[in-house]
């Protein structure tokens, strides 16, 4: 009996001091992948390509991290396979189209995941479009585009910037008339130097403000939650609703330029992986030698904390019930 005893407690102690010890780094001799839902050379692979080289020396265990592109539907195919394909273990995170949460309450068929069961690591930079026209323009004022038409160069059906310009559209009977067929803002920008069309809604104002100054173009609206601080005369998308419902609807629709470029990981993460991610990418954020990095690419930072992020997504997926069905019918195909 003494022996058996003896046993017993020896056990008990050996658990004890298991528990006691901080289990080993999960990450430690893994590989970390950071998938780009785009093809290389623009802002989604830059700002992920950035982060990624820094990320490996924050996490525990300081695991190697690669980056890679996996484009497709933009980016909904790796959206996709995010949620339902990719590893759930810390080892698979990305950066996918900020517009795709929006889609996804809106119904989209092809949208095989449900954006707030995302775990949302962390925010690099929002996004915050502005509609610019030139000065021999029509329009000068929201006001005139209820009157008269204007051409406002788009980048594609599936675009951020065909969604909002769809929606003003059908909500406040503006005019804008979208020409598409361009494949990025860069190609939008000269088309509007050239006078091809009359207003861009794909530049962002904190990166592309000299631009917009230089070519004389007046801001009609920003497309932000919260307005730029030397916009002050400019209303935003939010302000544009003549009611409490329009203005909830365009608040719904402009909530993914606060998600920006952001890293997600898949859902059923361990609880512990995500608060090393987490706490990985703020320590990431705060490093002087990311920030130097970021500017030497004139890369724009306006970090977010993944919980902070969190309740932004919660929040945009609250529209529900008849406003849900006016947000569907004003986005049309559009979000599609």
């Amino acid at each position: 009996m003494r022996g058996l005893l003896i046993i017993v407690f020896t056990a008990f102690a050996a658990v004890a001091v298991a528990a006691a010890e901080p289990p080993p780094d999960f990450f430690r001799g893994h590989t970390v992948t950071v998938y780009i839902g785009y093809g290389p050379g623009g802002g989604y692979d830059l700002y992920a390509r950035l982060f990624a080289t820094h990320l490996g020396r924050h996490l525990p265990g300081n695991p190697a991290v690669v980056a890679q592109n996996l484009p497709g539907a933009g980016s909904l195919r790796l959206a996709n396979e995010l949620y339902n394909v990719l590893p759930k273990d810390g080892t698979a995170v990305a950066m996918i189209g900020e517009v795709l949460i929006i889609n996804q309450v809106l119904g989209d068929p092809q949208a095989k995941f449900e954006a707030r069961k995302f775990n949302w690591i962390g925010r690099l930079v929002d996004s915050g479009p502005v509609l610019a026209m030139r000065p021999d323009a029509p329009v000068a004022t929201i006001q005139d585009a209820l009157t008269k038409e204007a051409l406002i160069g788009v980048p594609g059906a599936g675009s951020a910037t065909v969604l909002t310009l769809t929606v003003i559209n059908k909500l406040l009977g503006t005019k804008f008339k979208l020409v598409s067929g361009y494949e990025g803002s860069n190609e939008i920008r000269l088309a509007v130097e050239r006078g091809e069309v009359q207003g861009t809604g794909s530049v962002f104002w904190r990166v592309e403000r000299d631009w917009i100054r230089q070519q004389k173009l007046r801001v009609i609206y920003q497309t932000t939650l919260d307005p730029a601080p030397d916009l002050p005369d400019v209303p935003t998308v939010i302000q544009l609703g003549r009611n409490e419902d329009e203005r909830k609807m365009f608040r719904f629709f402009t909530s993914y330029t606060a998600i920006g470029r952001s890293i997600v990981a898949p859902p059923g993460l361990p609880a512990d992986r995500d608060a090393s991610l987490r706490a990985a990418f703020d320590a990431t954020v705060g490093d002087p030698e990311f920030a130097a990095d970021a500017s030497k690419a004139n890369l724009d930072l306006a970090t977010l904390s993944g919980a902070k992020l969190e309740a932004i997504v919660a929040d945009a997926a609250t529209l529900s019930g008849p406003l849900l069905e006016r947000a569907k019918q004003a986005a049309g195909t559009a979000a599609r």
